[in-house]
């Protein structure tokens, strides 16, 4: 399996929920064949956002074929319970809402100990907290959703772009370099606005990365690309 180069400026991942999905199979292999840097899987409980996406049935049996990291998206409250079923069945990275009810520093501690690496999420509603630094400094990165969780096609939101912008303003204060995920909406008319705010790793769905008729690599060339133009 591919491994993820965190030292590369810009990184780009694709959110499986917005591929063909009826054609699961040849979609891999595409992504499989391009040079994308993960895999984005979103799982959602029905509860933290009002609706489901994918379960670990799904990615234990596409773990096989995949030969990109798989960051798994947990958008649910009861975090503990989704830990080892997702892990056993392949995730390599486990993003963790900040916005849930628990310990995330034990949180993280434990999906180390269970085999995968922590990342770090946010709502696009939520603001920068006060432990920002200090609970950033224990992920590889921080992802900062721009849209709501589930729900393809939604337009980016103005607030999550000024959240990214503070967000990388109080870790370059902090002398860190971790890169921040940019995930909804994001394509050729919305990469310069995150990049400029200090997005590093955009996550491509249905309006930048599996666009009908078009090859995803070429989608992935013209995201770095922009990308390119706008980062400092």
């Amino acid at each position: 399996m591919e491994k993820i180069n965190l030292n590369k400026e810009i990184l780009v991942s694709g959110s499986l929920s917005c591929c063909d999905i009826l054609n699961l199979e040849n979609e891999i292999e595409k992504i499989n064949q391009s040079d994308l840097d993960f895999i984005h899987y979103d799982v959602v409980d029905g509860e933290f956002n009002k609706c489901f996406v994918f379960g670990d049935l799904v990615l234990e049996k596409i773990r096989p074929y995949v030969n990109k990291p798989i960051e798994v998206h947990l958008a649910v409250n009861d975090i503990d319970k989704y830990l080892e079923p997702f892990i056993k069945a392949g995730a390599d990275y486990i993003a963790v809402h900040y916005e849930i009810d628990c310990n995330h520093k034990e949180v993280f501690e434990k999906i180390r100990r269970l085999g995968a690496k922590p990342i770090l999420a946010f709502k696009s509603v939520s603001d920068v907290p006060e432990d920002f630094i200090e609970l950033a400094k224990e992920v590889d990165w921080i992802l900062k959703l721009t849209v709501n969780p589930g729900f393809a096609g939604q337009k980016i939101q103005s607030a999550a772009i000024e959240h990214i912008k503070i967000m990388r303003e109080r870790l370059s204060q902090a002398g860190l370099t971790t890169h921040i995920q940019a995930d909804g909406n994001i394509h050729s008319e919305t990469i310069p606005s995150v990049v400029e705010a200090g997005a590093t790793i955009l996550t491509g769905g249905t309006s930048g990365l599996f666009r009908k008729n078009t090859r995803i690599q070429d989608n992935i060339d013209e995201m770095r690309q922009i990308a390119g133009e706008h980062y400092e």
